[in-house]
């Protein structure tokens, strides 16, 4: 029995949330209001006593700052992963949108066709599917029956949901799993009620009620 709950949180509201500007391992970082919502989040932490047993965040800046701003909270040390990084753009890394669209028009045309690059060295949605999956994949198996709380962006939230539910990146075509600025998903995995299989269920998702506090 796995009985695994993975709880994934989207950083707070960054520079590149509210400035055209593509940002990867440019990116600067959180917003003063990024920061008010995370600390709010790490209040809603410890008003209700979240107990996890490991945090896990990307190493973007805007989700290494949420992370140090929650991990207190949690009473947990940090593990960085790589693996945990949004969609990366390659050469368009820290370009204006208009200037993107003007220069790499695949940019627009990657979330149609998920197999196209968004730009040369960077990644396709499929590839990016991939590599989230396989790396959630890999945290779930190591810390198997455990309370899993990552900080992360908001592709790979919508990945996961492609990861658990055991579909295709071209999904993506067609539907779409948002979440806000510091709101959380959490999966549960366990024992079906029914038979004796595992399966992944979806307790919440885009949980923000902490932001109306903000």
């Amino acid at each position: 029995m796995s009985n695994t709950v993975l709880t994934l949180i989207r950083h707070g509201e960054s520079f590149a949330n509210v400035e055209p500007i593509v940002e990867s391992h440019t990116c600067r970082g959180l917003t003063p209001k990024g920061i008010t919502q995370a600390e709010a989040l790490a209040t809603r932490i410890r008003n209700e006593r979240w107990q996890y047993d490991v945090l896990y965040a990307s190493t973007l800046k805007r989700a290494q700052m949420t992370a140090q701003i929650i991990a207190p909270a949690l009473n947990l040390p940090i593990t960085w992963e790589e693996g945990l990084h949004e969609l990366r753009v390659g050469e368009i890394d820290g370009m204006n949108y208009h200037d993107v669209s003007l220069q790499y028009p695949t940019f627009d045309y990657a979330i149609r066709d998920v197999h196209t690059k968004v730009a040369p060295s960077g990644e396709s949605w499929n590839e990016f599917a991939l590599r989230c999956a396989a790396t959630l994949n890999t945290i779930a198996q190591h810390h198997a029956g455990k309370r899993i709380a990552v900080v992360c962006h908001g592709g790979v939230i919508e990945c996961a949901f492609l990861w658990a539910c055991d579909l295709n990146a071209g999904v993506r075509r067609r539907v779409a799993f948002p979440a806000r600025n510091t709101a959380f998903t959490t999966w549960h995995h366990r024992m079906s009620p029914f038979d004796q299989r595992l399966e992944w269920q979806l307790l919440c998702h885009n949980d923000h009620t902490h932001l109306a506090l903000t």
